[in-house]
């Protein structure tokens, strides 16, 4: 589709491309690349100019499959450009932008006409309008279906599935633009204004998270790989974050006492339920007051005392946030966990709702607690992991005495997404893994057959073959290879094997070093 674009679509969405022909000769130049470098001009060679970074220049065009991954530095140093290839018969576009650097960013060589419309740099800028409007759509898109449901069931499975690709497109921006900000944290967190900004980029890409992750959970999407977790480690890992959700206007107080127990749930849909409840609890609070967080070990009913049943006393970790707002009605605790319902001017009725679903998905409950005038308390219980699998787990964060020294442990990373691919790449090798990069499944698949990983990391919803069918294919060349898949759009539990991983989109890049440690 990008090379049927015109010069002046190419301009706004990519402002720093280049268009050769066969012979590397320049042919058309991004107006950015113009601006830096005013001495290019057209019919130069790319060559003359630029020099290719782990490229082959000879075998340029062989064995192309389309698309592959290309990074640019002009011969004299100044101009750094990266991104992908796309190939036609007549010759290819250099779908590029510009590499941030500390010295860019102090000097402002580079400045935001210098990025297209949908790069992450510009993006970022655009969330929060981008999440109120495709929250708008999608509540009243929501609405309907709730009155149609009862009619036309397998209406409902079609747009279910449709808004899961929808999703999957929108995390998959998402991704890019969280998966950065950590890099910019990584590369310029010495810098306090950077850090700023990029800490900025980073919560609001998680608030967009929130949005798609509520509307999944009502789509009745499957969850995030479950692993055993420590509750208290979780909060303290992100009480910064819940602390700017939270609100300087608040006093907000966090008592940690359920010490290293665990409980087998999702790290991400349990950091989604406690925004949700701090979010609630805040806006309960308009002209201030108290929040507080808390956790313990109990044993007995996990349930609602208003449950029935033969319930059996059990183990279980309790969270609890409690707030000193305006409270509620009996009329409105009848209703507060039913989907699109809310008693907020703005509000959408899918945060408690989301609540209600993970908590019963992870074998736990929750409910709550409230008096008009006397704010509220919402119980959130979740089971204790069975000691026994203590020995089964306890590699999780770290490795096992027989496992691959640092440097040797290969893994192969398959994403259709340029800007995420480099970004992942880059983080793992970081880490000290040995990445190969494949921007398709054909890629994979030669990668396969020419060496041995120890793990493989790939999207699931990718042109041509999926990830599922890359895992499957892995995993009957290379058995013991693990399997961790990502996506925006979560699968269905029929298309997942046993023993394969799974990380939704935008992805945390602690959490996904966390499942990827516990792979390897």
């Amino acid at each position: 589709m990008l090379l049927t674009f015109t010069e002046q679509q190419l301009a706004s969405l990519l402002p720093a491309y280049l268009r050769l022909d066969s012979s590397l000769y320049i042919k058309a130049i991004g107006p950015s690349v113009v601006e830096h470098m005013p001495d290019i001009r057209v019919g130069m060679r790319c060559t003359d100019v630029f020099d290719f970074i782990h490229t082959d220049i000879e075998q340029f065009f062989d064995n192309t499959d389309g698309v592959k991954p290309i990074r640019l530095v002009s011969h004299c140093g100044r101009t750094h450009l990266f991104g992908a290839a796309v190939f036609d018969k007549t010759g290819c576009i250099l779908a590029v932008r510009h590499v941030l650097s500390e010295e860019s960013m102090n000097n402002g060589t580079l400045h935001m006409n210098d990025f297209g419309y949908a790069d992450p740099v510009v993006l970022s800028t655009m969330l929060i309008s981008l999440q109120r409007a495709m929250l708008e759509e999608s509540q009243a898109t929501a609405i309907e279906l709730a009155h149609e449901r009862e009619r036309s069931a397998s209406l409902l499975e079609r747009t279910d599935r449709v808004a899961g690709y929808m999703g999957h497109d929108f995390n998959n921006l998402l991704s890019i633009i969280r998966l950065n900000a950590d890099r910019l944290l990584r590369k310029f967190g010495h810098d306090e204004k950077i850090s700023n900004l990029a800490q900025i980029i980073r919560e609001t890409a998680a608030r967009g998270s929130n949005i798609t992750q509520s509307l999944m959970k009502l789509s009745h999407q499957q969850t995030d790989t479950l692993l055993p977790i420590v509750i208290d480690d979780l909060i303290r890992e992100n009480d910064t974050f819940l602390n700017s959700v939270v609100g300087s206007g608040i006093s907000f107080d966090i008592d940690l006492q359920a010490a290293t127990c665990e409980s087998v749930i999702s790290y991400n849909g349990l950091l989604n339920c406690i925004i949700n409840l701090l979010i609630n609890a805040r806006e309960a609070m308009p002209h201030g007051g108290r929040i507080s967080l808390s956790t313990s070990v109990a044993h007995g009913l996990a349930t609602s005392k208003s449950d029935s049943g033969d319930t059996e006393p059990s183990a279980y970790i309790a969270i609890c946030v409690a707030d000193s707002g305006s409270g509620m009605s009996e009329a409105l605790l009848s209703r507060a966990f039913e989907p699109l319902f809310s008693s907020k001017p703005k509000g959408t009725g899918l945060g408690l709702a989301s609540v209600r679903d993970f908590a019963k998905e992870m074998g736990g409950d929750v409910w709550l607690e409230s008096q008009v005038g006397e704010g509220t308390t919402v119980y959130l219980h979740l089971p204790l992991a069975n000691p026994s699998a203590e020995a089964q787990t306890a590699h999780k964060f770290g490795q096992s005495a027989d496992a691959p020294a640092i440097g040797t442990r290969h893994i192969l990373l398959v994403e259709d997404e340029p800007y995420a691919l480099e970004t992942l790449a880059e983080m793992l090798e970081a880490e000290g893994y040995a990445v190969t990069p494949c921007a398709s499944g054909e890629q994979a698949m030669q990668a396969l057959e020419q060496q041995a990983y120890h793990v493989l990391l790939t999207d699931i919803v990718m042109p041509g073959q999926t990830g599922t069918e890359i895992a499957r294919k892995a995993n009957l060349d290379q058995p013991s290879i693990k399997t961790i898949l990502m996506s925006g759009y979560v699968p269905d539990s029929a298309s997942l094997e046993p023993g394969w991983m799974f990380i939704r989109k935008p992805m945390d890049s602690d959490e996904l070093l966390r499942l990827v440690a516990s792979a390897v």
